[in-house]
């Protein structure tokens, strides 16, 4: 046995850890549930680990087909709007007739010449009202802080 303990060193360093341990029973215990946590929590990154990188790769096909799919949906929707819009303009340039201007045309423009001076002259009115009410306001507000001063200097 000791022949075989001498050749053989990792069976001979086994067997002094168990021989520790059975001398230490409650440090062993304690150092083997602290092993099994460690290799347990190793075990469940792996675990983590394999599950996101099977997600992400299971994923990119998923992606990639979605965004052809809004790539040739938004292709198809430029292209029926520049259709569309070609037709609209084609349509309005097969119908479209000079409008040559009325015979009543210089009497609408006279009409609309006179209304914009009337409107002129009424705002040139408000304006002068304004100020107007402008200076009595401030002759008011005048008066009334002249006459409160007399008041605090009397009392």
């Amino acid at each position: 046995m000791n022949d075989l303990l001498n050749q053989n060193r990792s069976i001979f360093q086994l067997a002094q850890i168990l021989v520790w341990a059975t001398n230490h029973p409650i440090l062993s215990f304690i150092i083997l549930l602290v092993i099994l946590a460690i290799i347990g929590s190793i075990i469940q990154a792996i675990g983590h680990l394999i599950e996101s990188v099977s997600k992400s790769i299971l994923q990119v096909p998923l992606k990639l087909i979605l965004a052809i799919i809004k790539f040739s949906f938004s292709s198809i929707t430029q292209i029926s709007n520049l259709a569309i819009k070609k037709l609209d303009n084609s349509h309005i340039h097969d119908n479209y007739l000079p409008i040559l201007p009325s015979k009543n045309y210089p009497i609408i423009h006279l009409e609309k010449q006179q209304r914009l001076e009337e409107i002129s002259q009424r705002l040139a009115e408000i304006q002068k009202e304004q100020n107007e009410l402008f200076k009595e306001a401030t002759e008011l507000l005048a008066t009334s802080e002249i006459e409160s001063e007399q008041g605090i200097i009397e009392k």
